[in-house]
C-alpha cells in the first residue's frame, strides 16, 4: 500500500478550507448532466406499484405522480385511495393504499462510485411528507452492501429549516450463490447489530419550503462532505462506503408521523437537475520553489512539493487555491495565506 501524506512547514499563519465545489475547483469534470427536459429511460427507472417495504404510499409511474414539466422533474404526493392487483406466490393479491407518490432511480449503467453529486430541488413541507435525495447499494455479486448516503431526508413534522443527513453501513460476507443478510430492520438508528453502522446528523439550513436550493455531497474513499447552496454543512470520515450505488429521488409519506388535516395535498417535489462530477487524474508531479498561483492543475497529480529554505510563496488575496494529489503534498518555507484568501489541500486516491 502506498502511504499518502501532507507535510506542512510554515513560517506564517494560514487556514485550510473544508471543501471545494466544482464551481471553484477545476479538478472536477462533469460526467452526468440530467436537466429533466424529458425523463430518459436509459438513465432513470421509474418505480411502479412499489411501497418501499410497507410505507404508507405506493409509488406509481402515472403522470399524476411523476412527470417532467418546464424543464423540471415533478414528483407529486396525493391523498387518494389506490388499488391494484398483482400475482404473488401463484395467487392474485389485492393491494390498497391511501396515498400515492413517485420514485426514480438511476439504471445499472448509471450507478456511481465516488464524485461530487449535486441537485437543485424545491420541496414541499407538511406533516407526513418525507422527501429524500439519496444513494443506495447497487447489485454486487460478492457481498451484500446496505451502504446508504442520504444527501437529505426532510421530515415534514420538523421545521422546514432542518435537514437530515445520514449514513447507513452494513456489509455482509456472502457465499457465491446466496446472500441472506437480515439488514433492513437494522438499518434504522439506533442500530442493534454491531456490523451495522449508522451516522445521523440534523443540520440547520435555509428555509426549504417551496424554494429551490442546491444540495450536494462529495464522496471519496476517505471522506463524505455535504453542501447546501455551495456551503459545507457537514464533514465526515467515510466509514466504509466503497461500492457502486444508485441515485434515488422520491417523495415518501412518513410511517412515523402520518399526514393530518393540515397537510397540503397534492404537493410536489421539483427537481431542476441532477449532476455528477468526477475528479480528473494524472501521474505527473510538481516540485517547485516558487509556485505560480495563476496556474492550478485541472487534474489530480501524483505529488506536489512547494517551497524550500529560501522560498517565499504568498497566495494572492481574495483567491481560492486548491491543490490535490494522490500520494502527497509537501509545503515548506515561508508560505503565506493572507486574510481573504483560501487554501485547500487534499490527498486522496480513488481506488
Amino acid at each position: 500500500m502506498i502511504r499518502t501524506f501532507i507535510r506542512i512547514f510554515l513560517f506564517a499563519s494560514w487556514t485550510l478550507s473544508a471543501g471545494q465545489t466544482p464551481a471553484t475547483d477545476p479538478h472536477w469534470q462533469l460526467v452526468l448532466d440530467e436537466p429533466f427536459d424529458t425523463l430518459d429511460p436509459a438513465v432513470w427507472k421509474v418505480a411502479h406499484h412499489f411501497d418501499h417495504y410497507g410505507e404508507p404510499q405506493v409509488y406509481t409511474d402515472r403522470v399524476e405522480n411523476i412527470r417532467t414539466s418546464d424543464g423540471a422533474l415533478v414528483i407529486t404526493a396525493r391523498d387518494e385511495r389506490y388499488r391494484y392487483k398483482e400475482r404473488s406466490a401463484g395467487k392474485e393479491v389485492k393491494r390498497t393504499y391511501d396515498y400515492t407518490s413517485g420514485w426514480i432511480e438511476t439504471t445499472e449503467d448509471h450507478y456511481i462510485r465516488y464524485g461530487y453529486l449535486e441537485s437543485r430541488i424545491k420541496l414541499p413541507h407538511g406533516t407526513g411528507f418525507w422527501p429524500a435525495f439519496w444513494t443506495f447499494v447497487g447489485d454486487d455479486p460478492a457481498r451484500h452492501n446496505s451502504a446508504e448516503i442520504d444527501i437529505f431526508e426532510m421530515l415534514g413534522n420538523y421545521p422546514s429549516t432542518v435537514m437530515g443527513t445520514n449514513l447507513h453501513i452494513g456489509y455482509c460476507d456472502c457465499g457465491e450463490n446466496d446472500c441472506d443478510c437480515e439488514y433492513l430492520e437494522d438499518m434504522m438508528c439506533p442500530e442493534t447489530d454491531p456490523d451495522i453502522l449508522c451516522h445521523q446528523m440534523d443540520v440547520e439550513i435555509p428555509d426549504y419550503e417551496n424554494t429551490y436550493h442546491t444540495y450536494a455531497v462529495e464522496w471519496s474513499p476517505s471522506k463524505i462532505i455535504w453542501y447546501v447552496n455551495g456551503k459545507m454543512v457537514r464533514n465526515s470520515a467515510n466509514p466504509g462506503i466503497i461500492d457502486p450505488v444508485r441515485i434515488i429521488l422520491n417523495l415518501a409519506i412518513s410511517p412515523w408521523k402520518l399526514p393530518d388535516r393540515t397537510t397540503p395535498f397534492p404537493s410536489s417535489m421539483h427537481v431542476d437537475y441532477v449532476r455528477l462530477y468526477r475528479l480528473r487524474f494524472d501521474t505527473g508531479d510538481i516540485d517547485t520553489c516558487h509556485y505560480d498561483f495563476s496556474f492550478i492543475p485541472d487534474r489530480v497529480i501524483k505529488t506536489i512539493s512547494v517551497g524550500g529554505d529560501s522560498c517565499v510563496n504568498v497566495v494572492p488575496p481574495f483567491t481560492d487555491v486548491t491543490l490535490r494529489a494522490t500520494e502527497g503534498i509537501e509545503i515548506r518555507g515561508d508560505f503565506q495565506v493572507p486574510t481573504g484568501a483560501q487554501l485547500y489541500l487534499d490527498v486522496n486516491r480513488e481506488e
